[in-house]
């Protein structure tokens, strides 16, 4: 059987809720959303609080502090913003983005996919919440889209999603790994697009998921708490 689940969102107001109560049912997906929106902020400010060419031509290796000497001379937030992009990125400077004569402090891919990774956490928080991961993330898409995947279970048109905005990314990469290709920083940004969206999502529904159980579990004890004082 397939199946799926469109739980109703629960708000504490009769009333139809307010667009910052949606934003803000589930405090952990909002406390997210805006810790991103300060770090892809970061990411474009940064270069502007040092002295142009401070930070240029850079190569290093991803998931590894790798200037650890450079970062200690300059100011600490922008120590902190490039500290945190060395060991996340590779932050190779011919696929970097430049402002103010430095590079940004990811390359052209991930500052793109923590753009969009903000838009993914805002349509899972705008989604009717459901208690699987799954179904929240369908519910955060296009009603015709939705209508297109009704044929899958809710697992499998998730995974889907998920798989074909991860897909432009893995094609490039691996490209790049076994071949002479080189794909430029156009490239890089527009696989990142959907990459980022998928990723914001995934997480955001995951969080929303676990809030909406959270409502089922508590009404289903005031349920049962009140069929107890009932049958006395």
């Amino acid at each position: 059987m397939r199946q799926t689940f469109f739980t109703p969102r629960v708000f504490p107001s009769p009333v139809a809720p307010t667009l910052w109560a949606r934003l803000t049912w589930s405090r952990p997906l909002f406390v997210l959303l805006v810790l991103n929106l300060i770090w892809t902020a970061s990411l474009f400010l940064a270069p502007f609080t040092i002295p142009p060419g401070a930070v240029a031509y850079q190569v290093g290796a991803a998931n590894w502090l790798d200037h650890e000497a450079l970062w200690e001379t300059l100011p600490l937030y922008t120590r902190l913003v490039y500290s945190f992009g060395d060991i996340q990125c590779h932050q190779l400077y011919y696929r970097s983005l430049w402002l103010n004569g430095n590079q940004l402090p990811l390359d052209a891919r991930m500052t793109s996919m923590y753009i969009f990774a903000n838009f993914g956490l805002v349509a899972a928080a705008f989604a009717t919440p459901a208690s699987t991961t799954s179904q929240t993330i369908l519910n955060a898409l296009p009603e015709g889209l939705r209508r297109r995947l009704s044929g899958l279970q809710a697992e499998r048109a998730a995974a889907s999603i998920i798989v074909l905005g991860l897909l432009p990314i893995a094609v490039d990469g691996f490209t790049q790994l076994f071949t002479t290709y080189e794909s430029n920083n156009v490239t890089r940004i527009l696989t990142g697009v959907p990459g980022g969206f998928v990723g914001g999502l995934l997480v955001g529904a995951m969080l929303m998921s676990l809030r909406q159980l959270t409502v089922e579990i508590r009404e289903m004890r005031a349920r049962f708490a009140r069929t107890s004082t009932d049958l006395r």
